[in-house]
């Protein structure tokens, strides 16, 4: 099992992606498929009936909230494509579940309403310096 957590803003698209090994622990599994898994998402701690579909040709645009996309990134057999919109500030955890060789992939976000300090937007000040 992996977990790993991050912050993220509300109402934005959340890209991640998941890893799934052979018994070896090492060898990437490929060709798995939204019908291969199981799809666990909790918002504060409260599973969502969500669903959970292919993304292969939904662009990050089209990523609408209540849906989680999974996808085998085109190009990089193995590595696989996940994305939602979180629409609620609070803590959210993605669960894949995959049975083939029994694994667990966890990925936690704190979501936020918190501007990114790489963009304050406007900056004014009406104070006039004294002379």
């Amino acid at each position: 099992m992996s977990t790993r957590g991050r912050t993220v803003p509300n109402n934005e698209v959340v890209l991640g992606q998941a890893d799934f090994f052979q018994s070896d622990e090492f060898t990437r599994i490929t060709g798995i498929t939204v019908g291969g898994l199981t799809l666990s998402i909790f918002y504060n701690n409260v599973a969502q009936p969500w669903s959970f579909v292919n993304g292969v040709t939904v662009t990050d645009a089209q990523v609408a909230s209540g849906t989680v996309y999974f996808n085998e990134i085109p190009g990089s057999a193995g590595f696989y494509n996940v994305r939602f919109r979180p629409l609620g500030v609070g803590y959210w955890r993605v669960v894949l579940t995959y049975a083939g060789v029994p694994q667990i992939v966890a990925q936690d976000y704190d979501v936020t309403n918190l501007l990114s300090a790489a963009n304050p937007g406007l900056v004014a000040s009406f104070v006039r310096p004294h002379r």
